[in-house]
């Protein structure tokens, strides 16, 4: 099985401070992007996330490296992944009760997020926040890979995710999007502008956490936004 292993260079720390941006994002509410990264891929996402928000940055590393060896690598992900394990993580958020808003990344590993994920949304208690999940990705499971971040942190508010194939091309236009998003959930004035046919009382319409409509009817496991005329909610179904 092909994995979307991204790669992991360079930053001296595994917190960062987010530097100036010159958009205001989130109401100007504290943002942090938290990810895990092999080899490069997501890191890359994550930190032009960073740049264009101001976010701070906290890198998600394993306690026992994964193997360099591509392959090695997938039979411990694939073990992992099998045995519903929970890799510990070698370092922690400092202040996660800090931050409003959690951008959340990481490669899709053997059809979903690496299980290092669910180590450390367990972590921390993610009540009142919003969660924005993005990953990168050889070529498929993008859509369940973003589902299951969010479903990994049911009790945060979400945004439509983002998927790369490890370019940063689409994030700002994202990321104005879902500012918007955010924007118009906090009941603000500069919300999304309504469609010309807006849906009326009783006929919902239901999308995956990234942002694609679904048919109302399926019964598949995950999250998805269920917008009912002026009415707007998160399901959990599956469970």
């Amino acid at each position: 099985m092909t994995i979307a292993l991204a790669l992991l260079a360079g930053a001296t720390s595994a917190q960062e401070a987010g530097g100036s941006r010159d958009e205001a994002y989130f109401g100007d509410g504290r943002v942090l992007v938290a990810y895990f990264s092999r080899t490069g891929n997501t890191q890359r996402v994550a930190q032009a996330i960073a740049n264009e928000t101001g976010a701070d940055v906290f890198r998600i590393e394993p306690e026992v490296p994964y193997p360099s060896n591509y392959t090695e690598c997938t039979e411990v992900a694939l073990a992992e992944r099998d045995n519903n394990a929970r890799p510990a993580i070698a370092n922690a958020v400092d202040n996660m009760a800090d931050y409003d808003v959690v951008f959340i990344g990481c490669p899709v590993w053997w059809h979903t997020a690496p299980m290092i994920i669910n180590t450390f949304t367990e972590s921390y208690d993610f009540s009142g926040k919003t969660v924005v999940p993005f990953c990168t990705y050889a070529s498929t499971y993008r859509d369940e890979t973003l589902a299951r971040i969010a479903e990994l942190t049911p009790q945060a508010d979400h945004l439509e995710g983002f998927g790369s194939r490890g370019t940063t091309t689409g994030v700002s236009q994202w990321l104005s999007e879902i500012n918007a998003q955010w924007t118009a959930q906090q009941g603000g004035t500069d919300a999304i502008a309504a469609p010309a046919a807006p849906a009326t009382k009783g006929s919902a319409v239901t999308y995956r956490m990234d942002g694609t409509r679904t048919d109302a009817g399926a019964n598949r496991r995950g999250v998805y936004i269920v917008k009912d005329g002026q009415s707007t909610r998160k399901v959990v179904r599956g469970k």
